[in-house]
């Protein structure tokens, strides 16, 4: 066995056990670079890092703020808005911008409330 031969075959081992490889279904980077296709669920997780540098590239941003459908509901729509501003709340308050993040509480509790009066009307 020449040498060629050994290292190519040592780097065929480290290739396929790499992070170009999923664990779970064996898919490689290069397929899903050419497909654009995943294998399975967990190819989001070991992949990450390519994933989210592409998605920020492509959408300016990694957090999916897609669109509510015209058809959702208006619990629907509120408990969207909820968990906005409970995200909000948290930044406010990491900050320590008390002020502010006692009016997002305030109104993450108006809008329970109107869901709660939604749910007594039904």
């Amino acid at each position: 066995m020449s040498m060629d031969s050994f290292f190519g075959s040592l780097f065929d081992i480290v290739d396929s056990t790499n992070i170009n490889r999923c664990p779970k279904c064996n898919i490689t980077l290069d397929h899903f670079k050419k497909t654009g296709l995943l294998g399975c669920s967990y190819c989001y997780t070991h992949f990450e890092e390519y994933l989210a540098q592409n998605i920020r590239r492509v959408q300016g941003g990694v957090k999916h703020v897609g669109k509510v459908p015209k058809s959702a509901s208006v619990e629907v729509r509120s408990k969207i808005k909820i968990d906005d501003l409970q995200i909000k709340l948290k930044e406010l308050i990491e900050k320590e911008e008390f002020e502010e993040a006692a009016k997002i509480r305030d109104e993450i509790k108006t809008v329970k409330e109107s869901i709660e009066d939604g749910d007594k009307d039904a």
